[in-house]
């Protein structure tokens, strides 16, 4: 394995200008072509490029994943487009991507309450059967960048169990399916920690190269690939082309008339080109979420002051249940 140390290419004040965006080939100056550790200019590890490495439980598990299809219309910046208001709402959304969370999640907007992800609590026996692809990004993690993993499984000690992916170091997976994510920085995973991707992919495309740009570097993932990394820095994705027909892809299911004509030529199946991107991670506030039944009393009285509000009762009322529900574990 190659080490890198690489320098900023470019400034903060440009790159708040690029949020939201594609990657352009300009933002582009050095590609990953093997295994690879990337370290900022203060020595601390930018990512971890590992070709292969969970390439066994890919093959097994890609199946399961690609099934996992939600429409989004809440990545923001990451859908590579800007929020707009809900005419009639105070609600905004973005572009819709396929794109859902799994595992456990914090207290958030409305929900002030840690809960299971509606997948996760309602598709157990298709959950179950993924689990030993986090286990392997967990053990990789721990094997290539320590000093991360060590500083995430103690906040995974002061987590209740139930809210840990068992056997692993996280507590949360997003997994994206054939979009490329506009310019943007994660938010609510442990800073201390590190965010782990694993790509799976079929079809024939180009593109989809995650980057970050400020330091000019990107890695094509392929099937099986892992890329170990902090995800607090700028990232992102050039576009996904299918290699047929050119179009620019942000769904799965393309519909290409030229790769149908090619594979009835080859008699071959004709496969839709798809790019499923598996990010694990550790939420930050996981740590203050009470037990399975503490959380569940909480979400009883979130519901109930929500409804006394829709009826129209006093306000004093409503507060006094709502502060109810944001008490840390150590207060209960």
């Amino acid at each position: 394995m190659i080490e890198l140390r690489i320098r900023t290419k470019v400034a903060d004040e440009v790159m708040r200008d690029l949020i939201g965006t594609p990657v352009t080939p300009d933002l582009i100056g050095a590609k990953l072509e093997g295994p690879a550790r990337v370290l900022k200019p203060d020595g601390k590890p930018l990512c971890v490029y590992l070709p292969g490495a969970a390439r066994e439980v890919a093959d097994a598990t890609f199946d399961e994943f690609s099934r996992i299809r939600n429409q989004n219309t809440n990545r923001g910046y990451a859908s590579g487009s800007k929020r707009v208001p809900v005419p009639g709402s105070k609600r905004s959304v973005a572009l819709p991507v396929s794109s859902e969370i799994l595992g456990s999640f914090d207290p958030l907007g409305r929900l002030q309450y840690c809960r299971l992800t509606a997948f996760t609590a309602k598709q157990v026996e298709r959950w179950t059967h993924l689990q030993p692809y986090f286990r392997r990004i967990g053990e990789l993690f721990e094997e290539h960048v320590p000093e991360r993993y060590t500083a995430q499984v103690a906040e995974v000690q002061r987590t209740p169990p139930e809210w840990i992916i068992q056997g692993t170091p996280f507590t949360t997976i997003t997994v994206n399916n054939t979009y490329p994510t506009g310019i943007h920085t994660d938010k609510g995973d442990l800073d201390a920690g590190f965010s782990n991707i694993g790509c799976m992919r079929r079809g024939a495309f180009t593109g989809g190269w995650l980057t970050f740009p400020q330091y000019g570097v990107a890695v094509d993932l392929q099937h099986g690939d892992v890329l170990l990394m902090d995800a607090h820095e700028w990232h992102g994705n050039t576009p996904i082309i299918c290699s047929y027909c050119g179009e620019s892809l942000r769904k799965f299911d393309h519909e290409c008339p030229q790769g149908g004509d090619v594979a009835e030529r080859k008699n071959i199946p004709w496969v839709p080109p798809e790019r499923v991107s598996v990010v694990s991670y550790y939420r930050t506030k996981m740590a203050e979420c009470g037990t399975a039944d503490e959380e569940l009393d909480r979400r009883a009285a979130v519901r109930e002051a929500l409804a006394r509000k829709s009826l129209g009762l006093d306000e004093d009322d409503q507060m006094e249940m709502l502060a109810a529900t944001v008490q840390t574990k150590e207060d209960m």
